[in-house]
């Protein structure tokens, strides 16, 4: 038996017996049998191995209480110390006890299990915190990527948490703006907190499933931003929300492509007005009767192909954005002015009775006179026709084709004098280039007249070709400036974009019916004789002899007038000219017949 309470009981009885047994020994040796004279029975030998006796016994009571008492609990001090500074590691399964008493063994061997076990948690914990800290890391990556801010609300404390990015993406720095529950809801737009505090008491009824809300908030700079609300109760045993996470998401640009979508699905991308679908849907908003009198005006912008056929899209699109100019600055705010088709816009307006009508009509009509007065790029002409319901059972759809029938009554009652004020523009723009300038289109008919008159041509057929050569140049109108002006020779590029002015000439003269009958001799009167020539490229007697006539009449002016790339010739080198292109640009009979009237006396004449 080593337990501890057997030792200490064999090591009293010894401390017991071991001096008894000396005692009993000397008084049996001395005492007993020897005379009482107590000096004559002392015998130094046996002094001497008594207390050699009394030593040995000392010593080994000394290694006994080293060995079974203070190396345990020195052992179970290192333990302790081991476990207490988290030294987990120490080498504690080593330093065992093999001897000593059982209970100190035993409570070693428990301090070494217990460190094991506290050992294999840590290593257990630091692999989840290792996991944990991963997933954190994952999770922080997500949020910064989507710059999204979260926020954690105890409702049953108050207490009111939210990252830095909350904050970052209103303009404020780490540590400024609004921290508390009390300042987020102070930076609500007004208009939309009380939209927001429903839908958070719905999800906190449990009525929504979850919270999502999108309001505008305050930014340091005092301006407003759209921001996405989302988050989600956690509820208590009592069921009712105790804590509630969610997060902020800045909805800024979204918000602004959804205006812009907005904005293009109810606006004319060209002039910014309405579009027929926004007009159509007042149409039948406003069909209630609760804004009668209402007055529908429908308006054409007159010319507007004319225009684009001389001038190019780009011309066209300013004419359209002037006229919706107009038309916006003199409508009241609450009309309805909308683009409803390529030229034709439409206007209602509730609550307007006849007198309120003319007078806009009017107001309407002396803005249009006043802008043409200032603007030389183009004349603007808007034929308009209006309904008015004074009744409330009015039918807006009907009212809106009266209005169209009347506009469709003053359009053609006016076409021949707007087309002849429209046609008068375009000429007019004409003439401000530098070949009318310098008589080039005088010149031209000159001689076309007495070339026609020297082949016998009628009265009809000579004002026709006279035309023709006044007009001849009418698409130029529609070419751009650098390149009809150029100085040097013109590029391949620019060749093929001169050359266009035959169509875009035939495509105006197309539109004016004064000139329509010579739109065909326009669009060929730059063919060659020999089939060489644009756009069609007809050859000898398929060009009309009109545009032979202009083709030669033509070709002798440009080279004995001054232009941009080179000096004039003289007669004799323009002739010269001539008579080599006889035969592959020009007819040969015509040139021939043309050297013989002297141009000379016919130009002299018009000088």
């Amino acid at each position: 038996m080593k337990t501890l309470r057997f030792q200490l009981l064999l090591w009293g009885l010894t401390l017991a017996l071991v001096p008894t047994l000396f005692f009993a020994v000397w008084f049996w040796r001395y005492g007993l049998f020897q005379p009482s004279d107590a000096s004559a029975f002392l015998d130094i030998s046996v002094i001497a191995v008594s207390a050699a006796g009394v030593v040995v016994f000392l010593l080994a009571l000394i290694y006994w209480g080293y060995q079974w008492i203070v190396t345990p609990i020195r052992q179970l001090t290192d333990m302790a110390k081991a476990i207490r500074e988290g030294d987990f590691d120490y080498q504690m399964e080593a330093r065992l006890l093999f001897r000593g008493p059982l209970e100190m063994r035993e409570l070693c061997y428990t301090f070494a299990r217990m460190a094991e076990k506290i050992n294999g948690q840590i290593r257990s914990l630091e692999k989840v915190n290792a996991t944990l800290a991963q997933k954190e890391e994952r999770w922080q990556l997500a949020l910064q990527g989507n710059k999204d801010g979260i926020w954690d609300w105890n409702l049953e404390t108050g207490e009111w948490v939210q990252s830095d990015r909350c904050l970052e993406m209103l303009g404020y720095s780490p540590g400024e703006g609004p921290y508390s529950r009390e300042g987020f809801i102070e930076s609500v737009h007004p208009g939309d907190l009380p939209g927001l505090q429903q839908k958070l008491e719905d999800h906190l009824n449990r009525i929504a499933p979850y919270y999502e809300a999108e309001y505008r908030r305050l930014c340091k700079d005092g301006s407003y931003k759209w921001i996405l609300d989302r988050g989600q109760a956690l509820w208590n045993n009592a069921g009712q929300a105790a804590r509630m996470v969610g997060s902020f998401t800045d909805i800024a640009e979204r918000k602004q492509m959804e205006e812009r979508l907005i904005h293009i699905s109810m606006r004319d991308g060209l002039t910014g007005l309405y579009n027929r679908a926004y007009f159509q849907e007042e149409l039948r908003r406003l069909n209630d009767g609760r804004y009668a009198p209402i007055a529908v005006i429908v308006c054409d912008v007159d010319g507007l192909k004319l225009y684009n056929d001389s001038f190019g899209h780009m011309m066209g699109d300013r004419l359209i954005k002037a006229a919706a100019d107009i038309l916006l600055q003199n409508f009241r705010t609450s009309d309805v002015v909308a683009r409803i088709g390529g030229d034709e816009f439409a206007v209602i307006l509730p609550r307007a009775s006849r007198e309120t009508v003319d007078m806009i009509m009017q107001r309407l009509k002396l803005s249009i006179e006043a802008f043409n007065a200032e603007n030389e790029e183009f004349l603007l002409s808007i034929s308009t026709g209006m309904a008015i319901g004074h009744s409330k059972s009015v039918n807006l759809t009907q009212l809106f084709r009266d209005a169209d029938n009347n506009m469709y009554r003053e359009k053609n009652r006016n076409s021949q004098q707007i087309r002849a004020a429209i046609t008068h523009t375009v000429v007019r723009l004409l003439e401000r280039r530098d070949y009318v300038l310098e008589g080039h289109t005088r010149r031209v008919a000159q001689l076309c007249e007495r070339l026609a008159v020297e082949i016998g041509f009628s009265q009809t057929k000579i004002a026709d070709l006279l035309l023709l050569a006044e007009y001849h140049d009418l698409g130029k109108v529609g070419i751009a400036d650098q390149i009809l002006f150029k100085k040097g020779p013109l590029d391949l590029t620019e060749r093929k974009e001169i050359q266009r002015h035959c169509e875009i000439g035939y495509r105006i003269a197309q539109s004016v019916p004064e000139i329509r009958h010579i739109a065909e001799y326009i669009l060929r009167h730059q063919e060659w004789w020999n089939g060489q020539g644009y756009p069609l490229g007809l050859a000898g007697d398929e060009i009309p002899i009109e545009c032979r006539i202009l083709a030669i009449a033509d070709a002798y002016d440009t080279m004995t007038s001054e232009r941009p790339y080179r000096g004039a010739l003289g007669h004799d080198a323009a002739m010269k000219e001539l008579r080599q292109g006889a035969g592959v640009q020009f007819d040969p009979f015509l040139v021939e017949l043309f050297s013989r009237i002297d141009p000379r006396r016919c130009l002299q004449k018009v000088g």
